[in-house]
């Protein structure tokens, strides 16, 4: 937070929410990572919940990884919408050298508004939107969040289950004796008979 005895320049404005939102954008993509690796070991767990004949799992875990798919396209959204907002001040920082102030902006209030409605992001994005508030770009923001604990899936939520089912079998089934996936695993040769009865299995839960 800037000192109230001296009016920050705009350049070190500009500057600071800039540095800002790329420390947040590093955050997104650590994230965005631990989805991914969250995502390849539920996706072993719901092929190992098919072996055993534990459909109802299965089907509970795949929708696990729908969700965590939302959330990481919610990530990506907010990644893009950060680079804009450094871009807009960036330009209206260009304007401000020539007009002497940072000039209010409608699309940076926009973006920041929908910032601020994710989770991740509600904290420091509150912060900076009340900086830029009082530097004159904004009007007070929306400090609605979305509400991703209790998130329902939508109504084309099996299709999605099944999307995740069809990707598990274009793959081929592989199922390890341990429910973490290793580099030696992956090389190994599967066993055909297996490889069969996992197949069948996974196919009888789409369409079951």
């Amino acid at each position: 937070m800037f000192s109230f005895l001296k009016k920050p320049k705009p350049e070190e404005l500009v500057k600071k929410w800039k540095r800002d939102l790329k420390r947040e954008e590093r955050q997104l993509d650590l994230q965005i990572r631990g989805i991914d690796n969250a995502e390849r070991k539920t996706t072993m767990m719901i092929k190992e919940r098919v072996k055993a004949g534990d459909h109802a799992s299965a089907k509970t875990l795949a929708k696990e990884i729908v969700k965590s798919r939302q959330a990481k396209e919610r990530m990506y959204t907010a990644k893009a919408s950060m680079n804009s907002v450094a871009m807009q001040l960036q330009s209206n920082l260009a304007m401000a050298k020539v007009a002497g102030n940072l000039a209010k902006s409608t699309e940076i209030m926009k973006l920041m508004n929908n910032l601020v409605k994710l989770p991740e992001l509600n904290k420091i994005m509150m912060a900076m939107g009340s900086e830029m508030t009082k530097a004159g770009i904004m009007e007070e923001m929306i400090s609605d969040v979305f509400d991703t604990q209790n998130e329902e899936l939508e109504e084309d939520a099996q299709m999605e289950v099944d999307k995740i089912m069809d990707e598990i079998l274009k793959t081929g089934p592989q199922v390890s004796s341990t429910p973490l996936e290793t580099p030696q695993q992956q090389q190994q040769v599967s066993n055909p008979k297996e490889d069969e009865e996992l197949f069948n299995r996974l196919k009888a839960l789409k369409t079951g």
